[in-house]
C-alpha cells in the first residue's frame, strides 16, 4: 500500500509544481514581450533557415544552430595509373588537365 500512496504523493506534487509555474515561464514571457530580442532572434532564425540549418530556440531564449557543410570530391579516372585520382579544386592546375596533356 505505501507504494502506491507514495506514488500517488509524487504525482500530486508534479501536478502543484506546473499549475504554480516557474521562473524561467516568466522569463520566456519576457523575452517574447521584448521587441528587441524579437527582432533579433527572427533575423538569426530567418539567416539560418536560409543556409539550410536545423535552429532550435530554448525555453530560455537561447538559439541553437546546426547543420553540415557540404564536401565536394571529384575524381578522375587516370588510365595509365589504371586508378580513380582525386582532382585539384578549381584555380589549381587540375588533374584532368595533367591527365590529358601525358596522353
Amino acid at each position: 500500500m505505501a507504494p502506491k500512496l507514495d506514488l500517488l504523493n509524487r504525482l500530486a506534487a508534479s501536478k502543484e509544481l506546473k499549475t504554480r509555474g516557474s521562473a524561467g515561464d516568466d522569463l520566456l514571457t519576457d523575452l517574447m514581450d521584448n521587441p528587441d530580442y524579437l527582432r533579433h532572434s527572427s533575423a538569426v532564425i530567418n539567416d539560418a533557415l536560409k543556409e539550410g540549418f536545423d535552429v532550435l530556440q530554448l525555453p530560455n531564449g537561447n538559439i541553437v544552430t546546426t547543420g553540415t557543410r557540404v564536401v565536394v570530391n571529384n575524381f578522375i579516372w587516370d588510365g595509365a595509373k589504371k586508378k580513380l585520382v582525386k582532382s585539384r579544386p578549381t584555380g589549381e592546375k587540375s588533374a584532368a588537365r595533367a591527365v590529358e596533356s601525358a596522353e
